[in-house]
């Protein structure tokens, strides 16, 4: 199997392949290299097997539009898609919507560019069966129902961003200041789709923007599950981008993991933030050094950290393997 994590602007696009399945997961708001990753597939007479827009952000389906407006793409090389647009959901396409909600008017963009192209799509949430492909499980573990609905019915959809950047501020100051006392609580990233990635016996998390309440959830039904143990994942993908708003104590102190991805140019929002990472290291349940992987070299740099605060801290940061972003 191969997760490749593209470059993709500042937002997320995911591609995962394995015994010639290809799943798609997002086309963040740069699709250079979404399109070059496409192609390949398409040149080897491959199909995308699966394709999910996790939210309706614009640096999530920008991409996917994109992708879609290319005719060559339309017939029958796209086998199955998961959109939680409000046509579907609902039942009915809203009368309006707000137009300073770029988001919403991307989502009835590809809304319309499905329909002219009669492909069907479906919703998912955290009901929805598990699927798989060959070796591959994809488990859904978000969004509630309750949280489509409200970002369907355009309440309180507005977007939240960081409250400014911490890259020239010393991890060592930080360190000082690691609470939760300001947590992501926006509706339209509370609708993000999370999967759980399951190949063989290994586990990845992919968190899309999930807001931490719902995120906190769903590690505490999984622990649950697990008996009370922590829980193993052999990647996770930081959620919205390394958002210290999106991460609490009380998820990552039981989680055992080691590898997380950050998704990111850095041209949005002052993401990633140092202070994501410290409550990485300083609060999760696995006391082992970390690795931050980066799909830019752009939002390492940005960070400002130096080789004696990897040294002091206990972790790694490390840049794009490929032109494209990070191939696992």
């Amino acid at each position: 199997m191969e997760i490749k994590f593209l470059k993709a602007g500042s937002g997320d696009s995911i591609l995962i392949q394995e015994g010639g399945h290809n799943i798609l997961i997002d086309g963040g708001n740069d699709c250079k290299y979404l399109l070059q990753q496409v192609e390949k597939i398409y040149i080897k007479r491959e199909k995308i097997d699966l394709l999910i827009v996790t939210h309706h952000d614009d640096d999530h389906i920008k991409g996917i539009i994109d992708l879609l407006s290319l005719e060559k793409y339309h017939q029958n090389f796209i086998l199955k898609v998961i959109f939680n647009s409000p046509r579907k959901y609902l039942g009915i396409l809203p009368k309006a919507y707000d137009s300073r909600l770029l988001s919403y008017k991307q989502a009835y963009e590809l809304e319309k560019i499905l329909i002219d192209l009669k492909v069907s799509w479906e919703t998912a949430t955290e009901n929805t069966e598990s699927l798989k492909f060959g070796d591959l499980k994809l488990n859904f573990l978000a969004p509630k129902e309750i949280d489509l609905e409200k970002y369907a019915l355009n309440k309180d959809a507005k977007l939240l961003s960081n409250y400014g950047s911490d890259w020239k501020t010393e991890l060592k100051e930080i360190e000082n200041y690691l609470d939760d006392s300001s947590q992501d609580k926006s509706t339209a990233n509370s609708t993000s789709i999370v999967i759980l990635l399951t190949y063989k016996k290994l586990h990845y998390l992919l968190t899309g923007d999930i807001t931490p309440n719902r995120l906190e959830e769903i590690i505490n039904n999984l622990y649950i599950k697990n008996r009370s143990k922590p829980l193993k994942f052999e990647i996770i993908k930081l959620p919205h981008h390394g958002s210290y708003r999106s991460l609490n104590k009380k998820i990552l102190e039981k989680i055992d993991c080691e590898n997380y991805v950050i998704s990111t140019n850095s041209s949005k929002h002052s993401l990633p933030n140092k202070k994501a990472l410290m409550k990485v290291i300083k609060f999760s349940y696995n006391k082992e050094p970390k690795n931050f992987f980066f799909n830019y070299i752009e939002a390492l740099n940005n960070l400002n950290i130096t080789a004696q605060n990897m040294i002091e801290y206990k972790f790694t940061l490390i840049s794009n393997n490929e032109d494209y972003g990070y191939r696992f």
